[in-house]
């Protein structure tokens, strides 16, 4: 009897290591693997930190800001009705920039106005060496002075220097900090949810849990993203403050691996 009780432990021991591994080799199933995961951020950099430079551009106009366009090669105007910068193969945070870019208020507000947004459509202009085309619409709200918020929807087609097109749609709202404008506290924050259809494979992003940056760094400092791509997932953990390109990938079974890209 004994023999049959431990033959049977072991049994339901190995019936359910075998369910658990099952279990977890089906997780992975669904799961993005680290190569893929940073295929999609990959993707996602050619535009990075386009959205903070346009946000910028408003917050020097109407938060009495010393940041600057951050770079002495543009030429920047305010008009009440628009905005326009022409770069001339300037650096800013980190990125090339290129060409003149223009802000044009819609029928809801113009630079004096507290709430309001702004049309840009993109002729001639370039972001790291990439061509752009297409749309975005800025809406903005100052009501708390030292705490802005910027909706910004995008809409526009990125070319490379190969001719290579690449869709990018979807929705970010940005809030700024102005507090912390000249210390290296966070400065802003970002949620929100956009894809990118690149060689045909669509890369889905959702943010769920704020994505942070500070000043004078071209990086997310922290924050999670969720990605996907034909159903496979996973979430990029950013971490706790570090100005660099290196997270966390977090797998559907919980499985944790550091990457960089």
């Amino acid at each position: 009897m004994k023999k049959f009780a431990i033959l049977f432990l072991g049994f339901g021991i190995l019936l359910l290591g075998s369910c658990s591994e099952d279990a977890m080799n089906s997780q992975n199933e669904n799961s993005l693997s680290s190569q893929q995961v940073k295929a999609q951020m990959e993707a996602n950099a050619a535009t990075e930190g386009l959205d903070i430079m346009l946000s910028e551009l408003l917050l020097n106009d109407k938060s009495a800001s010393t940041k600057k366009i951050g770079s002495e090669c543009a030429t920047l105007i305010f008009t009440e009705q628009r905005i326009s910068v022409n770069y001339n193969n300037c650096t800013v945070n980190g990125n090339n920039v290129n060409g003149p870019l223009i802000l044009s208020a819609s029928n809801d507000g113009n630079t004096e106005d507290s709430e309001g947004s702004f049309n840009i459509s993109f002729k001639t202009f370039s972001y790291n060496n990439h061509v752009l085309e297409g749309s975005k619409k800025i809406s903005y709200d100052f009501s708390n002075a030292s705490t802005p918020l910027f909706t910004i929807d995008t809409d526009m087609s990125v070319i490379n220097n190969n001719g290579a097109i690449t869709s990018h749609k979807g929705s970010k709202e940005f809030s700024y900090n102005l507090a912390n404008m000249n210390t290296e506290n966070e400065f802003v924050r970002c949620i929100g949810a956009w894809d990118i259809i690149h060689h045909g494979i669509t890369y889905q992003y959702k943010v769920t849990t704020p994505l942070a940056g500070k000043l004078n760094c071209a990086y997310i400092t922290s924050g999670v993203v969720a990605l996907e791509v034909n159903g496979l997932t996973a979430s990029l953990d950013f971490g706790e403050g570090d100005c660099d390109k290196n997270g966390t990938v977090v797998y559907p079974n919980g499985d944790r691996e550091e990457i960089s890209w």
